[in-house]
């Protein structure tokens, strides 16, 4: 049943079709009893008459009580001759309209000539002492009257409590035992025991507390990943800015020494200087951009137009070192994002890829539309990536050469916003050899709907 919802409504409707059809088999068992065993209406006014002439009218009040306590269900009327019940209670309607005949037939009230019974009289006579004739009728006994019954009501009870409290622990079982484990797991996380968990047990429930134990359980990996990718990141991050705080110190140590290239000391401070706020800015990005909800700024962008924008900045630094940017402008394609994070992600890999490739060669940059996603392409000649490595070159601080990228200027950041900024917009990059050698990078977005 995967509704809990639906298993408790169930439950409770079970238990009380069970109390209701009991207490009516009961009760119907009863009432057949008691058909079976229907009082003499004769014998009862006979009683009736000796204890009216020994005791009185109270002893005949208090036959009737004890009468009706004998045979559940069924109610004794002693009627006078004005057709009134002595204890002033309602005659039923077939019993009031069967005195109103007989009244007007003048059969009531009186005893039958020469000691017969009249066949209108359907009921049975008694006289007092004075003379007063009375009528005995027997109310009709009721289904629900042997409900009325202390031994019926105590069965009935009985059976009642006993499947509402089998219900009610099956229930409370069902429910408590696993936010038990739940609420230990939390206790267990909070704690500090990033491996809680509910457990398969209670998670491949198909109910609303399965679902709850497989967020749980979902939540509590995610936050033991963020957590662990926090410490990794944290780590490199002090491992990475103690290698230009080491070179800044190597350098002020060089230009403290007699007869030291001043100038050439304090051009080697700067560029480190250079490269550690570089360091801390994109830190500091990709920090702003792994946060739970970064805030993402949405406009419209022509992406045809930042394409060009940026490769005509890397060609100005290509040309520095005899390379190029081989790209032609198309058809303007239109996405929604920022423009500063866009060309910031694109720049990363673009620069990445002038970078690498040899000198002489050109980087070949692409766009094209493929249904509703615009495609870029970034195709360098450089020495290309293992096989194996290519999944990770998208990690914070990641290098396939730790030396050469160092000395290229490289930060190990810079694939790591463009696959988080692309992520965050529903794109997806990624990165593959090329059949001619080098890095070929696919970054796929989805365009704007007009």
């Amino acid at each position: 049943m995967r509704s809990l919802f639906l298993r408790i409504f169930l439950s409770f409707w079970v238990a009380t079709l069970l109390v209701l059809s009991t207490t009516a088999a009961v009760a119907w068992y009863r009432f057949e009893r008691d058909q079976n065993a229907y009082p003499n209406a004769r014998q009862l006014a006979s009683e009736a008459s000796n204890r009216l002439l020994v005791g009185g009218m109270a002893e005949l009040f208090k036959w009737i009580e004890e009468v009706e306590d004998r045979y559940h269900g069924r109610s004794m009327y002693v009627v006078k001759p004005d057709g009134q019940d002595i204890l002033q209670r309602q005659l039923p309607p077939t019993y009031r309209s069967y005195a109103n005949r007989l009244k007007d037939a003048g059969y009531f009230g009186r005893e039958p000539p020469n000691g017969r019974d009249d066949p209108l009289l359907l009921t049975p006579l008694f006289t007092d002492r004075d003379g007063t004739v009375y009528t005995l009728m027997v109310g009709q006994s009721s289904p629900l009257g042997p409900l009325l019954s202390s031994d019926v009501r105590l069965v009935v009870l009985a059976f009642a409590l006993f499947i509402s409290g089998l219900v009610c622990w099956s229930l409370a079982r069902y429910v408590s035992k696993p936010l038990e484990r739940l609420q230990s797991s939390a206790r267990s996380l909070a704690a500090g025991n990033l491996e809680a968990r509910v457990g398969e047990e209670f998670s491949s429930r198909r109910d609303e507390l399965g679902v709850l134990a497989r967020d749980f359980d979902s939540m509590a990996e995610h936050v033991r990943t963020l957590i662990a990718s926090r410490e990794d990141l944290l780590r490199a991050m002090s491992h990475e800015l103690r290698s230009p705080l080491a070179r800044l110190r190597v350098a002020c140590g060089l230009a403290r020494r007699p007869q030291a290239d001043i100038i050439k000391q304090l051009d080697r401070i700067e560029l480190e200087a250079e490269r550690l706020d570089t360091l801390i800015g994109q830190m500091l990005q990709l920090s702003q951009l792994r946060s739970a909800k970064p805030t993402l700024p949405l406009e419209p962008i022509d992406l045809t137009s930042l394409l060009s924008e940026v490769v005509e900045d890397a060609r100005l630094e290509a040309s520095a070192v005899d390379k190029n940017v081989d790209w032609t402008a198309g058809e303007s394609l239109w996405l929604n994002g920022n423009h500063d994070l866009m060309r910031s992600a694109i720049e990363n890999v673009l620069r990445n890829a002038v970078r690498f490739t040899k000198p002489g060669s050109a980087v070949k940059v692409s766009l094209h539309r493929e249904h509703r996603e615009a495609l870029i392409f970034i195709e360098d000649h450089g020495p290309g990536v293992p096989e194996a490595e290519l999944g990770r070159i998208f990690e914070p601080f990641y290098r396939v050469a730790e030396s050469r990228d160092r000395d290229s200027g490289g930060t190990g950041l810079g694939l790591a916003i463009t696959s988080r900024v692309v992520g965050l917009y529903g794109g997806e990059v990624r990165a593959q050899n090329a059949a001619s050698g080098g890095l070929r990078v696919e970054i796929r977005l989805p365009l704007r709907r007009d």
